[in-house]
């Protein structure tokens, strides 16, 4: 699965602009038509000044000694609501919340503060953790408000995005998104996020293109684009994207490069990975080690490029701990008849050791090829001896040797002869 979704979920500002729906719901009429009375006005004004000035206790002290007061329904209804403001900031959020219902289920304030009330509450809920008692507050809230903002149906998404009910806050999230006037970013990179938790890929190609629409030099949605690419199966469109990120400028640390030399290698580009690696590690972006310096090789090997791939296995041989890899380079300075050189890793291999029994014999199978490729028969000789130690090259050593020995027998002869026929008298010419 992808990344679980984490969201901050924080109190939503009451745009005014925002786009909105209008519910159909019946005009809500108020429980009680009164109003607050002068003596009880003044003394809010005071507490809502505490509250102002972050003086919470005091301004919760103050409300709860008004309740001991005759008060109407309107009155209480407003007590009950300031003190759910006070506890909530105070960070007592079940006594906040036990006010705000309060408050609402009196049915006396105004639609306005009725409404923002009931979303209150359901935020408040969200901020405590408590996403499914959110949810039956947002529910509620919908049952009765005239209009419904954009704003309000990202927040219902966010709760069951945390709930981790993927679907029904895709269904939310699209009802937000076809309301919005501008673009949410945010909105949609949450929607990006949904598709790929609901494994809808085609979709979330869509949408992190569009992202890209929106914020084309965010590297992290080129990044999301190559990944979705990927799972899709579009190679080249994977690709695509991290090359144009590049183009950008945006891949400039060791995990970015190495991600696009990989990409180039899995697609059988090997030299356009090469020339990636190599840059990296030259310019020192790449951290330089065994590894890389392996992959450097063996990847301009794979686009024949043999004095390169010589080079970067030459680094490789001096951080390796065995002998692999300068058999490695033994074989290929074999192949371009760098005799030298190719007795120089056979003899580094052999020595390092930690290489398998097999590769040993053929590596003194090989070296007394090299030898004999130089003239020196001796030397060929006491390297393919050893080589007949080794099951895999005992055959070939053993003929090699043979023959090695038949022809320095063959020339002891010949010179032999030679040196017999130089020593015969010649006859005089009569």
């Amino acid at each position: 699965m992808y990344k679980k979704i984490v969201l901050t979920l924080t109190l939503l500002p009451m745009l005014a602009f925002a786009g909105s729906m209008q519910t159909g719901n019946p005009v809500r009429e108020r429980s009680s038509k009164e109003a607050m009375s002068e003596g009880v006005y003044k003394k809010f004004q005071k507490l809502q000044e505490m509250i102002a000035d972050g003086k919470y206790q005091e301004a919760k002290a103050g409300l709860t000694a008004l309740t001991a007061k005759r008060l109407n329904g309107f009155e209480k209804a407003r007590v009950e609501q300031f003190l759910g403001w006070a506890e909530s900031s105070l960070e007592n959020y079940d006594a906040a919340g036990r006010h705000l219902q309060k408050a609402i289920d009196s049915d006396a304030l105004p639609n306005q503060a009725q409404f923002n009330m009931m979303l209150q509450l359901a935020q408040m809920y969200a901020g405590g953790g408590k996403y499914q008692k959110a949810i039956k507050a947002l529910e509620a809230f919908y049952k009765v408000t005239d209009k419904i903002k954009d704003t309000t149906f990202y927040f219902e998404a966010s709760l069951y995005a945390q709930m981790e009910k993927y679907r029904k806050s895709l269904k939310a999230l699209n009802k937000a998104i076809e309301l919005e006037d501008k673009p949410h970013e945010n909105w949609h990179y949450l929607r990006f996020n949904l598709h790929m938790q609901l494994s809808d890929f085609q979709k979330a190609s869509k949408e992190i293109e569009y992202l890209i629409e929106l914020n084309p030099a965010k590297k992290d949605y080129w990044e999301k684009l190559n990944q979705v690419y990927f799972t899709l199966k579009k190679d080249q469109k994977a690709l695509a994207a991290l090359v144009l990120a590049d183009l950008n400028g945006m891949l400039v640390k060791e995990k970015d490069r190495l991600q696009l030399y990989k990409m180039y290698a899995y697609l059988g580009i090997p030299y356009k990975a090469g020339k990636v690696l190599e840059k990296g590690l030259k310019s020192g972006v790449i951290k330089p080690s065994y590894k890389r310096w392996d992959d450097l090789g063996s990847i301009w090997y794979s686009a024949a490029e043999m004095d390169k791939a010589l080079l970067a296995f030459d680094q490789a041989s001096k951080l390796s701990k065995d002998g692999k890899i300068d058999l490695r380079r033994a074989f290929i300075y074999y192949d371009k008849q760098n005799w030298e050189k190719a007795i120089s890793a056979l003899k580094a291999g052999i020595e390092k050791g930690g290489v398998k029994e097999k590769k040993i014999g053929n590596a003194y199978l090989l070296l007394g090829m090299a030898y004999n490729e130089l003239g020196k028969t001796n030397s060929a000789i006491a390297a393919l001896k050893k080589a007949m130690n080794y099951k895999s090259s005992r055959g070939n050593a053993q003929q090699m040797v043979e023959y090695l020995q038949s022809e320095i027998k063959r020339k002891a002869t010949i010179k032999e002869q030679e040196k017999m026929f130089a020593e015969q008298p010649q006859e005089e010419e009569s």
